[in-house]
């Protein structure tokens, strides 16, 4: 608890023909966190190969998703892995398949377009039959000019005219006119948006398009069995290099941060104390004895950072580190986060059927995100918060006697809010003054591990204020609880000395641990004097804020009541549906509505008056280099 993963720094020589085989089994491992070298140049010989090899494989990855693409596969992104393949017999059956798979494609789009051409004559001679007009009297017309077309309004009825005709099937029409009627028709049909489609009359019989669609259709048959059969035959080797092929890319990406000579490469980079047995072994199974391994025997505060919590405490990591990583000069203040978001949301949202209905939803929420592939660990760790703040809050609803909305249904072991709101803003506002307190002791204990004694000692965040805090807080209680005023070597101790050393860090910071001295005096006076002004009001202001806890658990205790008040209107006696609807309904609301807004009130008050006291949040989270196995999907 409040401790981070051992993380050295390690560094690895071997001869470089082991490079790609080194990089698989690391990436299968998943224990270094790798970091660019920065200690020489590359070797320009071994960096032009990686490029050309590079330049294949991108080559190759291209073919091999085309490939899938064109069979409809759905690739996995990495895995499995092996030792490097031979890519020019993999580009020899990539080529092969992909233009097996192109042909086939060529000859289904010639013979689709056949068949649609077909379809389309076959129903122009349709509409002709409907019109009642035979397909083979206007082959050859010499007194009358013909007509055949589309039209996309079809609400008309067709002219009687002397020198014109007109049928209508549908949105097909037939025109037959003398040589003085045709442009007298064509101005009638142009009024219905009419398409000519003369050209497209087929002199052939429609028994001889029917055997035409039949045979290419049986074609096409055959062509779309071809077809399935490259599929299933071809689907689990793309599948298999498209993973590897994959994986080696993710190689070749962290092989950029790796240093080659003319016969060696060097590996840097990070990982916990604890897997080193596990690294020594695998470079040995692979390397033998041709390889220097050294591991840092110091901690680094650059390095990388892991958080090493209890399973309870977990999913509490994404509060923290939505706010930015714990850097390893600081304490990682996840346990705190878990208690102190849990009692605000608890004490602003107390409601025992409420909270049992939250902790379900978090329950629910999880299960899903367990489904969903890839499995959304983000997701997890919401469901799990929400889990505990809904049993908190049901813990809550017990103190305030609160069920479902309702605090006439058991006894209150505490007080109801809405009867005691000047006690319940007291508790508040303390529990507010509680949190800054610890927030101002976490600062001083990460300053003291950095040896920044001024800081802890003196600064505005540090123990002159801290002790300045406290005691006027607790003077504050005494006074309201007995009315006893502040003594004046009270004052003096607690008030006035503090101020005092603050206002001298300049002075006795350089004196006592040897540090910089201000830039000019009046300079410093005019900051200091601003400083104690901006911590009297910021102090004041972050205390306050907390008020807000105890303002939305009444309102949560209001809502309460307006969903019972119109309960109330609908039936008195609070039995019957419609009574029992408005309950409901005003339940579900509350849970939703205001359980949102509580999360993000704690949230706000997490993040701007607790963190704010101690956390920078600049460490960079540790990333092992992985070649995960994902499934894939034909």
């Amino acid at each position: 608890m409040f401790v981070k993963s051992d993380i050295r720094k390690v560094t690895i020589a071997l001869e470089r023909t082991f490079y790609h085989e080194v990089y698989l089994e690391l990436g299968k491992a998943g224990f270094i966190h790798l970091s660019p070298s920065q200690e020489s140049a590359p070797d320009t010989v071994m960096d032009a190969e990686l490029k050309d090899e590079e330049a294949k494989q991108k080559h190759l990855v291209s073919g091999i998703q085309s490939a899938l693409n064109a069979l409809n596969i759905i690739p996995a992104e990495v895995g499995p892995l092996e030792k490097m393949r031979d890519i020019d017999r993999d580009m020899k059956f990539i080529s092969k398949t992909t233009r097996t798979i192109e042909r086939v494609q060529r000859l289904r789009s010639r013979i689709r377009e056949a068949l649609e051409l077909i379809t389309k004559r076959i129903a122009y001679l349709e509409a002709l039959h409907q019109m009642g007009i035979d397909p083979g009297s206007i082959k050859t017309p010499r007194m009358v000019k013909t007509f055949f077309g589309i039209v996309e309004n079809t609400d008309w009825e067709a002219p009687v005219q002397e020198n014109y005709a007109v049928g209508k099937a549908g949105r097909y029409v037939f025109g037959i006119a003398l040589p003085d009627g045709v442009s007298q028709m064509l101005q009638f049909l142009k009024e219905y948006s009419f398409s000519d489609q003369s050209d497209d009359l087929i002199k052939n019989s429609p028994e001889n398009l029917m055997h035409r669609k039949n045979t290419l259709s049986r074609r096409l048959e055959i062509l779309d069995d071809y077809y399935s059969r490259v599929k299933a035959e071809t689907a689990q080797s793309l599948l298999k290099l498209s993973s590897i092929y994959r994986g080696y890319d993710e190689v070749f990406k962290a092989l950029k941060m790796s240093l080659f000579s003319a016969k060696a490469m060097f590996i840097t980079g990070w990982m916990e104390i604890t897997d080193r047995k596990k690294l020594f072994s695998l470079l040995q199974g692979m390397c033998g004895d041709r390889f220097i391994l050294i591991i840092s025997e110091q901690r680094d505060p650059d390095a990388p950072v892991r958080l090493r919590n209890s399973k309870f405490l977990k999913p509490f990591e994404l509060l923290v580190k939505t706010m930015g990583m714990p850097a390893n000069s600081e304490i990682d203040p996840t346990p705190l986060t878990a208690v102190t978001f849990v009692l605000m949301f608890g004490l602003m949202f107390g409601d025992i059927g409420q909270g049992i209905m939250l902790a379900l939803g978090g329950i629910i929420l999880k299960r899903t995100a367990k489904k969903k592939r890839p499995i959304r660990t983000a997701l997890i760790q919401a469901g799990d918060i929400l889990i505990v703040c809904g049993i908190f809050a049901a813990v809550c609803g017990i103190f305030y006697g609160s069920i479902f909305s309702s605090e006439h249904i058991i006894p209150a072991l505490w007080f109801h809010p809405i009867e005691h709101p000047m006690d319940l803003f007291s508790v508040t506002i303390l529990m507010g003054a509680l949190f800054i307190t610890l927030g101002l002791c976490v600062n001083i204990l990460n300053n003291l591990m950095n040896s920044k004694y001024t800081e802890a000692l003196l600064d505005k965040k540090g123990l002159s204020i801290l002790v300045l805090y406290a005691a006027i807080v607790l003077l504050i209680v005494r006074y309201t609880r007995t009315g006893q005023a502040p003594a004046l070597w009270e004052a003096a101790v607690y008030i006035v000395l503090p101020l005092v050393l603050f206002s001298l860090r300049g002075v006795l910071g350089p004196i006592l641990f040897k540090e910089h001295k201000p830039p000019s005096v009046p300079e410093y006076i005019i900051e200091t004097l601003v400083e104690i002004l901006e911590i009297g009001l910021s102090m004041l202001a972050n205390t306050i804020s907390f008020i807000r806890v105890g303002a939305f658990a009444l309102s949560h205790a209001g809502l309460s009541i307006v969903t019972y008040t119109l309960a109330g209107i609908v039936d008195p006696t609070m039995k019957s549906a419609g009574a029992i609807a408005v309950i409901t309904i005003g339940n579900i609301f509350i849970i939703g509505f205001e359980g949102l807004i509580c999360g993000i009130q704690s949230l706000r008050l997490e993040y701007y008056e607790f963190f704010s006291k101690f956390f920078r949040g600049d460490g960079v989270a540790f990333t092992p280099f992985t070649l995960r196995i994902k499934t894939s999907e034909v």
